[in-house]
């Protein structure tokens, strides 16, 4: 079930977009812009074992822990989704 809107942390997921963003990036090799509605599968190829990389990098980045038991594939397909997903259930260290 997704958190209600008010319970996102707008910062926290402005912060994981340009995060996960660059990451994506970097981890794919990817001059062009990645964008919130991009699918991170479908329209970038992202893999599984990079998906988990993405990850763990993005926590250390954002100095959070993500609950990957939590998380629902269906609704973390976008680059948006995830930000969402991690401002809404990201924890701090």
């Amino acid at each position: 079930m997704a958190a209600p809107e008010a319970e996102i942390d707008a910062e926290l997921r402005e912060r994981a977009v340009d995060a996960i963003a660059a990451l994506l990036r970097g981890l794919l090799k990817r001059e062009e812009p990645v964008t919130e509605d991009m699918l991170m599968a479908e329209q970038l190829g992202l893999s599984s074992s990079l998906g988990l990389e993405l990850l763990l990098e993005l926590e250390e980045r954002l100095r959070i822990q993500i609950d990957v038991e939590t998380m629902n594939p269906e609704r973390t397909r976008t680059v948006g989704q995830l930000a969402t997903f991690v401002a809404c259930h990201g924890r701090p260290w």
